[in-house]
């Protein structure tokens, strides 16, 4: 991904920390504030979608082919849109109604103050993040006529790497904090694991052509992935050539005549 992406993600982990770190933020708070940073962030990459396949129509926008570790329907397909933002928004709407509850049962029972949210502090937060997701927002409009659709593509599967992952480790730090009256440094451990994968996602992946040989060695000591005569080498190369294939595909201009939008 490129510098601001990068920069971007700093930007959005160095707000909460300094709030926890340095301005003594509650957990709740912090909760709160990574979810409506999830939610804006969501909201933002649909909007990005929209846009993009307003100035570069293309298959993939309108008949959407998954890749095939994510693929779970068959041969039923819908446009990217839909198959980014429903899943993004079931789950992070169920993650705040779970965020809601929590604090409503440990405020309810005076558990712990760090349950409680400060709205000043979470106006302060809301504002820092609004900030770095905007103007990376704006950034990618500037050369969003450009961009493939697999860079949009990636984009989303990132948000949704953090919306699936990141946030039931943070959930799973709060509640630590809170049933068992955990020091305030544990939670700070969640919060600091956080930046480093939402760092990780930034950064370029390590995607070889080909398979390691030592890989490839000891997997056909193990066995072939679907025959005798199939090495694994052979079906790294399938499975490469069947991703490449679905990304040309995707990329396909679509014609502006009988389709519109679902």
């Amino acid at each position: 991904m490129s510098l601001s992406s990068l920069l971007t993600a700093l930007g959005l982990n160095a707000v909460p920390a300094a709030g926890w770190f340095i301005g003594n933020w509650s957990a709740g708070t912090i909760l709160v504030l990574y979810w409506l940073e999830t939610l804006i962030g969501t909201l933002l990459v649909a909007a990005r979608i929209i846009l993009h396949r307003r100035v570069r129509p293309t298959k993939g926008h309108w008949d959407y082919q998954a890749p095939q570790t994510q693929a779970s329907q068959g041969s039923s397909r819908c446009s990217y849109l839909v198959s980014f933002l429903v899943p993004a928004l079931v789950f992070t709407l169920a993650h705040g109604i779970f965020i809601a509850a929590l604090g409503f049962i440990m405020i309810k029972n005076n558990l712990t103050p760090d349950a409680r949210v400060n709205v000043h502090d979470l106006l302060t937060g809301l504002i820092g993040i609004g900030m770095f997701q905007v103007a990376d927002f704006i950034f990618d409009l500037i050369s969003l006529r450009d961009r493939s659709f697999l860079w949009l593509e990636r984009l989303g599967q990132q948000t949704l790497s953090r919306v699936f992952v990141v946030h039931l480790g943070i959930v799973g730090g709060m509640a630590a904090v809170m049933f068992t009256g955990a020091n305030r440094h544990f939670f700070g451990v969640f919060i600091f694991l956080k930046a480093m994968l939402n760092c990780s996602i930034a950064l370029p992946q390590y995607n070889p052509k080909t398979p390691p040989a030592w890989l490839s060695n000891a997997m056909d000591h193990i066995g072939s992935p679907k025959n005798e005569k199939t090495t694994f080498a052979q079906f790294w190369k399938q499975n490469d050539d069947q991703e490449k294939a679905r990304i040309a595909r995707n990329e396909k201009p679509m014609e502006t005549s009988g389709t519109r939008q679902r």
